[in-house]
C-alpha cells in the first residue's frame, strides 16, 4: 500500500510542461539495421531519419525479433553487433546472487549504459545491473541502440550509451495470442489485443513465461538457475482531445516468483526459499502542437520496483537470511520543439526528480532530488550537411552540479556515402549503493560493505581497539565524497549505400573515462574476512572499431554480419607497466616476472573480438521464414590471480564462446504461424562464467493473428 501511496504522490510534482515521445513504426520487411529511412527518436529526441543521424544508432525491428524467435530482451540484444551482455551479482545470499544480464557497450560496464521503455528510464538495477531478461518483448514494436556518450540528452547513466524499448504503437484494430513450450519446461503464453476508435484507442498486452531452470555444474547440489514464473501486462491508453492536443497513458506491471536453494558448508547446512520481484509504472504524456512551428508535451512518469528474498534451514524451517530492496522513482519533464526555419530546429526542456530506496542494506531510507534542462540545436544546409550542438545541466542533491555537452555532425558527400563524427561528454553519478550500502553478509564468508557515505576510519579504529577488526589497510584512508564518473567519447563512422543490395556501415570510437568507482579491501576483520568500501580509484579508455553489413542476396535472402575489435585499459596500471613496476605469472605458482604492454589485456570481462554473421529468409507469398545466426565472442580476462589487477595468464581468462541459433517459421491462411527454433546449437556452456547461457534447447510456438 505504501508503494501505492507513493505512486499517487505524482500529482505533488506534475506541473505543466511537455516532453516528446513519438511512437515510430518499424517497417515488416526483411530485417535490416542500415534502413537508411527508418524514423529514429533516440539519438535526437526528435524525430529523424536514420540517414541523418550523425551518432552510431542500430535499429531491431519487430519482424527481426519475430524472425529470431526471441521471447526476452537479453535474447535479442546478445545478437547484435558490439553489445556485450554480462552476468551481474551484487550483495544477496551466500556472497552473490545472480541479477541476471546486464548490457556492455563500446566497452563501458553495464552500469553505464540507460535502458529506457518508451523513452522512459527503468529503475530496479541490482549490483549495478539491469536483468533485461525481466522485459518480455512480445509487445515491443522496435528497438532503438544509441552507442557512445549520450549524457546530454538523458543525464546519469548514459555514460556508455541508451537502450530505448518502444512498444506497440495504438493504432489498427487486432487480437493476437502466442502458446509457447520448449527445453526446461519453459512455457510461455502471450495476448494482445488493439482497438481504435474515432477519437480513442487501448492496447493491452498480457504474457507468462516460466521453466523449470536448468542445472549447468553436476557436482553442486543447486541448480545454476531455479525454477521460476513471471507475469507482463501492458496497458495503454489514448484520447485525442483535438488535432492538436492527444493524451496517451502507458501502464506496465511485472512479477516474478524464483525458487533459491544453496547448499552452505555443504552437507552441514542447506537453505531455500524464494525472491520476487515487483517492477511497475505508469506514464501519461499530454501533446499539443501550438502551431506548424512550435510542439510541445508534458510527461509524468512514476514507477517503483521491489525485491524481496528469504532464506529458511531446509533442516528445521527456522529463518537464516532475509533481503529486501524497495526503489520509487517520479518524474516531470518537459520539452519543447522549434522549428526556427525550414532548416533549424531548436529543441530545449527540462524536469524535476525524486528518487527513494528503502532497504534493508542501509541503515535507513534515502531520497534524491535531481532538477535537469537541456538544450538542442540542429542545423541543416542544403541537405547535404547536418551540425548538432546540445548541453545538459544536472543538479543531484548527492553531488555537485554538471554540465554535459555534445557536438555532431553529418556529411553526405553524394547518394552512396556519408560521413559521421560526433563528440560527447558522459557521466554517471554516484548511485545509492556505492554511497549507502551498510552490508555484512552474514551468508557468505562474513564480508562487509560499505558506501562512502557510511564507513568511518574512526568506527574501525573503534572496532581495532575491542578486537574486531585485525588490520586497517592503507585504501582506508583514501575514502572521501564520491565525484560523479566522468567520460569524453568520440565516434567517427561512414554509411556506404554501395548499390541496392550492400550496405556498409564502419565507426571507429575512443572514450575516456575519470574517476571510475570501484570498491576495494580498507580493513580486515579479526576472523580474517574483508571489510569494503567505494572510491575513485581509476582513469581508463575504451577504444575500438565496429563494422556491420548487409546483403540482399536474392530476393526472399539477407545476409548480415558485424565485427567489433575492442581495446581497453587502465591508464594507472599501463603507467606502471611502463615504469617496470608490475610484476605477474605466465602460469599458477609459477616465478614472477616483469609485465610488457603486450602482457596487458585491459580491462577485465572484455572480449578483445566480437563477430556476427546472420542468414534471413522471408517469403511473404509462401509463408516461410527462416533464420540461423551466429555469434562469436573471443576469450576474456574474469580473474586476477596473482594480484596485478589484471589477467595475463590462461587461469585467468573465460574462453572464447559461439552460439549458434537457427529458427524455421510458416504461416498459414495469414492467422496462424508456427515456429520451431533450436538455441545453442554448439551447446557451449560454462557455469563459472556465463551461468544465463542454458546448454543445447529447443522451443515451438504457434501464433493466431486476428486483424480488420
Amino acid at each position: 500500500m505504501k508503494s501505492v501511496r507513493q505512486l499517487k504522490s505524482i500529482s505533488s510534482i506534475s506541473c505543466i510542461c511537455f516532453f516528446t515521445n513519438t511512437y515510430v513504426f518499424a517497417q515488416k520487411s526483411l530485417p535490416d539495421t542500415s534502413l537508411l529511412d527508418e524514423i529514429v527518436v533516440t539519438a535526437t529526441r526528435t524525430e529523424r531519419k536514420l540517414s541523418n543521424v550523425a551518432i552510431p544508432t542500430t535499429v531491431i525491428s519487430s519482424r527481426l525479433i519475430q524472425l529470431s524467435g526471441s521471447l526476452r530482451l537479453n535474447e535479442i540484444l546478445q545478437e547484435q553487433s558490439g553489445l556485450l551482455l554480462t552476468s551481474g551479482s551484487g550483495s544477496s545470499a551466500v556472497g552473490g546472487g545472480i541479477f541476471g544480464n546486464g548490457i556492455q557497450m563500446q566497452g563501458l560496464s553495464p552500469d553505464h549504459t540507460m535502458i529506457l521503455l518508451d523513452g522512459e528510464p527503468l529503475i530496479g538495477r541490482q549490483g549495478g545491473v539491469m536483468d533485461l531478461s525481466r522485459f518480455a518483448i512480445g509487445n515491443i514494436r522496435k528497438i532503438e541502440i544509441v552507442k557512445g556518450p549520450s549524457s546530454s540528452l538523458y543525464g546519469s547513466e548514459a555514460m556508455g550509451g541508451v537502450v530505448n524499448i518502444i512498444t506497440e504503437p495504438l493504432q489498427g484494430k487486432q487480437l493476437q495470442a502466442t502458446l509457447r513450450t520448449g527445453s526446461f519446461y519453459n512455457n510461455d503464453v502471450a495476448l494482445s489485443g488493439n482497438y481504435t476508435g474515432q477519437k480513442a484507442a487501448i492496447y493491452f498486452y498480457s504474457n507468462r513465461n516460466s521453466s523449470n531452470g536448468y542445472d549447468l555444474n553436476k557436482t553442486t547440489p543447486e541448480k545454476t538457475v531455479d525454477p521460476f514464473y513471471s507475469y507482463t501486462n501492458q496497458l495503454k491508453f489514448s484520447y485525442n482531445f483535438s488535432p492538436a492536443t492527444k493524451l496517451i497513458i502507458s501502464s506496465r506491471y511485472y512479477y516474478s516468483n524464483q525458487d533459491s536453494y544453496y547448499a552452505i558448508n555443504s552437507p552441514v547446512l542447506n537453505v531455500g526459499g524464494s525472491g520476487t520481484v515487483k517492477d511497475y509504472n505508469i506514464n501519461p504524456v499530454l501533446y499539443h502542437r501550438f502551431s506548424h512551428i512550435v510542439k510541445s508535451q508534458l510527461r509524468l512518469y512514476a514507477s517503483g520496483y521491489s525485491f524481496v528474498q528469504q532464506l529458511d534451514s531446509i533442516a528445521n524451517g527456522k529463518k537464516y537470511y532475509a533481503d529486501n530492496f524497495n526503489q520509487y522513482f517520479f518524474r516531470a519533464e518537459n520539452q519543447t520543439d522549434i522549428d526556427c526555419s525550414k532548416n533549424n530546429t531548436f529543441t530545449f526542456g527540462g524536469g524535476y526528480t525524486v528518487q527513494n530506496v528503502n532497504t534493508s542494506r542501509y541503515r535507513e531510507p534515502k531520497q534524491q532530488h535531481m532538477f535537469h534542462a537541456f538544450a538542442q540545436d540542429e542545423w541543416v544546409y542544403r541537405k547535404n550537411l547536418t551540425i548538432i550542438a546540445g548541453l545538459r545541466y544536472d543538479y543531484n542533491s548527492d553531488f555537485a552540479t554538471r554540465l554535459s555537452p555534445k557536438l555532431s555532425t553529418n556529411v553526405k558527400l553524394n547518394n552512396k556515402i556519408q560521413l559521421n563524427a560526433s563528440y560527447g561528454a558522459g557521466f554517471k553519478a554516484p548511485d545509492f549503493r556505492q554511497l549507502y550500502l551498510n552490508f555484512l553478509n552474514n551468508a557468505g564468508d562474513g564480508y562487509s560493505i560499505f558506501g562512502s557515505s557510511e564507513f568511518s576510519v574512526n568506527n574501525l579504529l573503534e572496532q581495532k581497539m575491542l578486537g574486531l577488526v585485525a588490520d586497517i589497510l592503507p585504501a582506508a584512508y583514501q575514502i572521501k565524497s564520491l565525484m560523479p564518473e566522468i567520460s569524453s567519447g568520440f565516434n567517427l563512422g561512414a554509411k556506404i549505400n554501395a548499390n541496392d543490395k550492400l550496405n556498409i556501415d564502419l565507426n571507429f570510437f575512443r572514450n575516456d573515462i575519470a574517476n571510475l568507482i570501484n570498491y576495494l579491501p580498507v580493513a580486515v576483520n579479526s576472523n580474517g574476512t574483508s571489510i569494503f568500501s567505494y572510491v575513485n580509484v581509476n582513469s581508463a579508455f575504451t577504444q575500438g572499431a565496429e563494422i556491420n553489413t548487409t546483403y540482399q542476396l536474392f530476393k526472399n535472402i539477407k545476409l548480415s554480419g558485424g565485427y567489433q575489435f575492442l581495446q581497453t585499459g587502465d591508464k594507472d596500471i599501463l603507467e606502471q607497466i611502463k615504469n617496470n613496476k608490475i610484476y605477474g605469472r605466465d602460469m599458477v605458482n609459477g616465478a614472477a616476472r616483469l609485465m610488457t604492454t603486450k602482457d596487458y589485456s585491459g580491462l577485465l570481462n572484455r572480449s578483445k573480438h566480437m563477430a556476427n554473421f546472420r542468414v534471413f529468409y522471408d517469403d511473404a507469398t509462401s509463408g516461410w521464414s527462416a533464420s540461423i545466426r551466429f555469434i562469436y565472442r573471443s576469450r576474456w580476462g574474469v580473474l586476477d590471480k596473482d594480484g596485478n589487477g589484471f589477467a595475463n595468464m590462461d587461469a585467468e581468462y573465460a574462453p572464447s564462446n559461439l552460439q549458434i541459433n537457427t529458427t524455421v517459421a510458416k504461416k498459414f491462411n495469414n492467422h496462424f504461424t508456427a515456429q520451431f527454433g533450436i538455441n545453442n546449437l554448439a551447446n557451449q556452456t560454462n557455469a563459472q562464467f556465463m551461468p544465463n547461457t542454458p546448454g543445447l534447447n529447443w522451443f515451438i510456438s504457434m501464433n493466431y493473428s486476428l486483424k480488420k
